[in-house]
This record gives structure tokens, C-alpha cells and sequence, in this order.
């Protein structure tokens, strides 16, 4: 029996998983509860359209905000001294954490299953799942930009290795020099060349001595990916350092049942796709992955390239093999590979959990080979949606981002896609103090003074599109809408006013 066979698992229904209203509790960590819907039936919600916000709180110093769901734990890796963070429960109102954390410093912290707002004053990546308390998991490292590809990585390990295939892998996109250390004991692991299309792995003996450990990956330049490896469960990053490309490399191991599956999706066109093995140089697979389809390839134990002639998405989960429930999470990374996207193709053996970043988002669940609508309903920022379509490739889509999670029970763990959205603030933050200024320059040279309403009225629909603009240039996003800039704008207006807020209760107390 897999390490990771859930059939004995408490399964435990719930209405839904809108977490502002409730919350479902899992049970004590070797033996999680599955979340459930009790129904999927279509629900219908009025969108009810918000004012756009006025730009004048919209000053100072950025805070750093997102949402992110956990089943249990998450941990916060900082790359900047001094980054302060505050951790609320999005149901229960409460902050769960607030302290500093150091560059190249985790906070580990017991959150309970639910989403929670993360405010910070600099940027952070989050690991969250159950890195700790269920260490049967895999997933890539990503920095504090959301990227996969990166000059810097570094990530708490998992408590422990189940299994002699665990092992941890350091792809390069170019040739590099690596140095590898342990922070905990504050040493030096390894310093290893790794050629353009290669890898170098920590397994073992060498593995189980760093396990619930922090350990640093650092190269000189933006050309490393690093994979995690104690269990399937994960999308793979490109060599674009987004979820979507067209070179892309992993370890398919052996953890379940001696073998795992290679997902191979294609969101808007017909690709023609190669598999070789890296270590053997033979060809495992070639031929063409449909538009809006997937192509299953069962292997064990094979480090292998992934090209096409067209951007795809590659996935590691059960889905041939193993057609029962499996104790896994999977975050979805979207059709442009960021993770917070409008439209998902995704498998799973038994849920889907739907994070919206914004409000008033109409959300659509399809099976993606039958077309058939499987769950439709309005979610805001801060929301979560549970549905239970069981086993099967599935497709969403939202009027707004979200991010989409597939798998099922309390066991796993992935960096969140929820920062992602520093990125898109920074943008927004950048291109509204040049809309202000600009206001006030015109103004000027028509001998005009601008009253402080004129200087901070919402943005025109010319100033909208100028604010999108500068966010797809600046993030590479294809699809962001001016409804999400609104709504983004907003967010960070609230939240700047809730800081002022409590800075001047601060010094009234």
C-alpha cells in the first residue's frame, strides 16, 4: 500500500468551503480529514458593481498584501532584514502571527486550516500546506517575486524523508556554479558545477541529515530551479520561470506504488510535444497534446526534458496510475503560468479549492473532457470555494484572478501563488504616484491648481488603460483586466488606511 492510500481517511461533508463563513476542521496530522462538498450544485449570485476608489490614500511606504489558503501550517521565508509581517484569519478576524522575520530566516507557524490575510512591509514567499506535520510532499521553490527561476533560493525542508527515493534537485537553465548551505547549523553543504540541462540532487544519507532544515541555493545568476522531491503532487516550472513554456526538466520518482505520472496540458492550441530521458538520451514519448486536453505519460524514477513547440503546462500527480483518492495538493499555475490567473486546466483525485483575489469574481468549474458545468458561483477577495468533482481533468474559469488547488485531504504542501500579486501592486503602486503627478504637472501648465478631490479622483478610463499597460509591461501578465485594477487599487487603499489607522491608535494608547 502507497504511503499516501487515503482510503482509510475520515471523510467529513461540508456545505462549503467559503471560509469567511466557517471553517472545516481537520483532524490531528496522521490521520487529516478530507474536505468536502456536500453538493455541487450551480449557485446563481448577484454581481453587484462596486464605485471605482479614489486614489488619495494611495502614498507613503507599500504594504505587501495577499490572501492564501493552508491546510495547516505555513511558513514565511524572508529575503530582507527586518520584514515585518502580521498573519489574520480571514474567518475568525484574529492575527495568528506578527513578528519580524531576517533575510534568509522561516517562521513556522501552527495556523490551522483556513485562508488568511498576509500583510507585510517587505516582500516574503510563503510555504503552505503541511510541510511539517505530513512531510509526504513535493514542490518547486519559488522567491519572493512568485518566480521558479531565480539567482537565490532557499526553503525550509520537509521534517522527514519516508522514502529512499526523496531527494532534492537543482536543475540548471544555464551552466552554473551552486553553492549549497545549511542555515540551521550555519555550514556549508556543497559547492558543485552543474552544466546547461543538467542537475545535481542531495539524496540520502546526505538528505536525512538535513531534513527540517533551512538550506540556501545560490548561483550567480537567474538560472537555477530547484525541485523538492518526497512525494508527487506539482506543476513544473519552465525554463520561462513561470508554470508555462516550452522547455521544461523533472524528476519523476517512484513515491506511490513504485510510479508516478507526467501530465502533459495544452491550453490554446494543439502541441507538439517530446519527452527524452536526460540520463539515457532516448525518447520516452513524442506526439501531439490536443488544445484544452491532457496526454499521460507513467514513469519511475526518470529525470526527464519536456519540449514543445508552443507553450504548455507540466504536470506530476496521479492521474492514470492511481484513480483513488491520494493525500496530495497541487496548485494550479494557469495558461500564462503565473498561478493567479483567469483560467485553469487542472487534474485531481477528489477536490477542487478555488481562491478568489477579488471581489464579486464569477467562477465556473467544467469538466474539461465532456465540457459538462460541474459548479458556478460569485466569490470575493478573501474566499475559498470547495468542489468535489472527484477524480477527473477539470477546467475554470473566472471573470477575475484566482488560484485553483487540486487533490485531496489535509497532506501536502506548495509555495503559494499569492504572491504573485506583490509584483502587480508594485506596478499599481508605481503608475499612481506618475497619474498623480501628471495630473498636477497639466494642471500647472494651464495655470490651474487642482483641489486635493481633483488630484485623487479615481482613474479616468484613459488612466485605467495607462495602469494596465504599465502592469502587463512590468509583470508580463497578458490578461489582466481594468476590473482588477480597480479592485487591486482599492485593496491597497484599505489596507494603507487600516495602517494609518492603527499607527494612530498606536500613539493615542
Amino acid at each position: 500500500m502507497s504511503a499516501r492510500n487515503v482510503t482509510d481517511l475520515v471523510l467529513a461533508p461540508f456545505a462549503s468551503l467559503c471560509l469567511l463563513a466557517s471553517l472545516v476542521t481537520f483532524c490531528e496530522a496522521d490521520k487529516p480529514t478530507i474536505a468536502t462538498s456536500s453538493a455541487n450544485q450551480p449557485v446563481e449570485e448577484e454581481v453587484v458593481a462596486t464605485p471605482a476608489p479614489s486614489i488619495d490614500a494611495i502614498s507613503g511606504d507599500l504594504l505587501y498584501t495577499t490572501y492564501f489558503y493552508t491546510a495547516g501550517e505555513a511558513i514565511i521565508h524572508g529575503f530582507e532584514d527586518d520584514t515585518e509581517v502580521r498573519l489574520i484569519s480571514v474567518s475568525q478576524g484574529g492575527t495568528v502571527f506578527t513578528g519580524k522575520v531576517n533575510a534568509s530566516e522561516t517562521k513556522r507557524v501552527s495556523t490551522g486550516a483556513g485562508v488568511f490575510s498576509f500583510v507585510a512591509n517587505k516582500k516574503a514567499s510563503i510555504l503552505v500546506g503541511t510541510p511539517s506535520s505530513c512531510a509526504v510532499v513535493g514542490y518547486w521553490l519559488r522567491d519572493q517575486e512568485g518566480n521558479f527561476r531565480a539567482q537565490r533560493l532557499f526553503t525550509h525542508l520537509p521534517s522527514s524523508a519516508g522514502s529512499a527515493d526523496c531527494r532534492v534537485v537543482i536543475w540548471a537553465w544555464e551552466d552554473i556554479e551552486v553553492t549549497i548551505a545549511d542555515l540551521t547549523s550555519d555550514k556549508q553543504i556543497d559547492k558543485v558545477q552543474i552544466k546547461k540541462g543538467d542537475y545535481h540532487e542531495i539524496v540520502g544519507a546526505p538528505l536525512n541529515a538535513i531534513n527540517d532544515h533551512v538550506v540556501d541555493f545560490r548561483c550567480e545568476s537567474s538560472a537555477m530551479s530547484v525541485q523538492v522531491y518526497y512525494d508527487e503532487g506539482y506543476f513544473v516550472p519552465a525554463e520561462t520561470g513561470r508554470g508555462a513554456g516550452r522547455l521544461f526538466y523533472t524528476y519523476v520518482g517512484t513515491i506511490t506504488n513504485g510510479k508516478n505520472d507526467l501530465n502533459l496540458i495544452s491550453y490554446y492550441t494543439d502541441a507538439k510535444v517530446t519527452v527524452e530521458d536526460i540520463n539515457g538520451g532516448d525518447e520516452i514519448w513524442s506526439g501531439t497534446v490536443a488544445k484544452g486536453d491532457l496526454h499521460t505519460i507513467t514513469l519511475a524514477g526518470r529525470h526527464v526534458k519536456i519540449k514543445s513547440d508552443v507553450e504548455i503546462s507540466v504536470l506530476v500527480a496521479p492521474y492514470e496510475h492511481y484513480k483513488t483518492i491520494y493525500a496530495e495538493h497541487h496548485f494550479g499555475v494557469g495558461g500564462e503560468g503565473t498561478g493567479i490567473e483567469r483560467e485553469f486546466l487542472i487534474t485531481t483525485t477528489q477536490e477542487l479549492w478555488i481562491f478568489s483575489y477579488y471581489p464579486n469574481n464569477g467562477v465556473q468549474v467544467f469538466d474539461a473532457k465532456t465540457n459538462e458545468s460541474v459548479w458556478k458561483g460569485v466569490l470575493h477577495n478573501g474566499q475559498v470555494q470547495g468542489v468535489h468533482p472527484g477524480h477527473g481533468f477539470y477546467r475554470v474559469e473566472s471573470d477575475k484572478g484566482v488560484s485553483v488547488m487540486g487533490g485531496a485531504a489535509s497532506c501536502g504542501a506548495e509555495f503559494s501563488p499569492a504572491t504573485g500579486l506583490f509584483a502587480i501592486d508594485e506596478a499599481l503602486f508605481q503608475v499612481v504616484q506618475q497619474i498623480r503627478e501628471d495630473r498636477r504637472k497639466t494642471a500647472a501648465a494651464n495655470g490651474q491648481t487642482l483641489s486635493d478631490d481633483d488630484l485623487n479622483a479615481p482613474l479616468t478610463a484613459d488612466e485605467r488603460k495607462r495602469a494596465n499597460d504599465h502592469v502587463r509591461n512590468k509583470t508580463g501578465r497578458r490578461d489582466y483586466s481594468d476590473a482588477e485594477v480597480s479592485d487591486r487599487l482599492r485593496e491597497i487603499q484599505e489596507n494603507q488606511k487600516s495602517q494609518q489607522d492603527s499607527h494612530r491608535q498606536d500613539k493615542e494608547d
